[in-house]
């Protein structure tokens, strides 16, 4: 399907349902209405509370969460969303004004599909999300055709997460602040080397996980 946002043309695969967490009206409006654009279905919210009681009670594909909210921010919200059920399935895209910081990534990286910087072009972010699907979907298809031919639903389903980790930790690699708090005995130059160093080993655990599943269970791939 394409589909014309005005400015260009977007390709779709599959409509997505999307869930918006911004405490700004001005942000929910652009953003559902870039996305309802280019073929997707929005619902948004201002507050953390909303969103974990939509998720508790409908399905959506992904959740766009601003980072800068009151009283909870972005990052406390998500670690409320990864406590719910279905909670570590959703890809979740955290979104703000500042840029990602290394400490953010080693402690947060984990949890994200990706990170969308305000304020944004609405071509921009409907190409972001929907090659985030075109990967996305080849990869839960994948999943699905080695589970039908007997691989283990837990295997399939931890493939899956260290497939979307991975992704999402080398993209913000590429995108994350390059300041840091210096010590006594580091300059701000050494403590971003370290900290880039880390998030580096961090990306090499979840690809050798990765790569161990695919010698156990060769139906899966990482074709995506």
């Amino acid at each position: 399907m394409i589909n014309n946002t005005g400015r260009g043309y977007v390709m779709i695969r599959k409509q997505k349902n999307i869930l918006i967490i911004d405490d700004e009206s001005v942000f929910r409006e652009a953003q559902c209405s870039a996305l309802t654009a280019c073929g997707h279905t929005c619902i948004s919210v201002e507050s953390a509370g909303d969103g974990i009681q939509r998720l508790k009670s409908e399905h959506y594909d992904l959740v766009l969460l601003d980072i800068m909210m009151d009283p909870l921010d972005g990052w406390d919200t998500l670690d409320l969303i990864k406590t719910l059920p279905q909670g570590q399935e959703i890809p979740v895209f955290m979104s703000s004004a500042k840029s990602v910081f290394a400490d953010e990534i080693l402690r947060f990286g984990e949890q994200i599909s990706g990170f969308i910087k305000k304020p944004f072009v609405d071509d921009d972010l409907c190409e972001y999300i929907n090659k985030f699907f075109e990967w996305y979907d080849i990869v839960l298809a994948d999943a699905a055709g080695a589970g039908s031919k007997g691989v283990p639903s837990d295997v399939c389903a931890e493939w899956i997460l260290l497939s979307r980790q991975v992704r999402a930790l080398i993209g913000l690699k590429e995108i994350v602040n390059p300041r840091c708090i210096p010590n006594g005995t580091e300059s701000e130059e050494m403590v971003f080397a370290r900290k880039l160093k880390d998030i580096q080993e961090l990306i090499d655990e979840k690809m050798n996980k990765l790569s161990s599943i695919n010698r156990d269970y060769p139906l899966l791939s990482i074709r995506g």
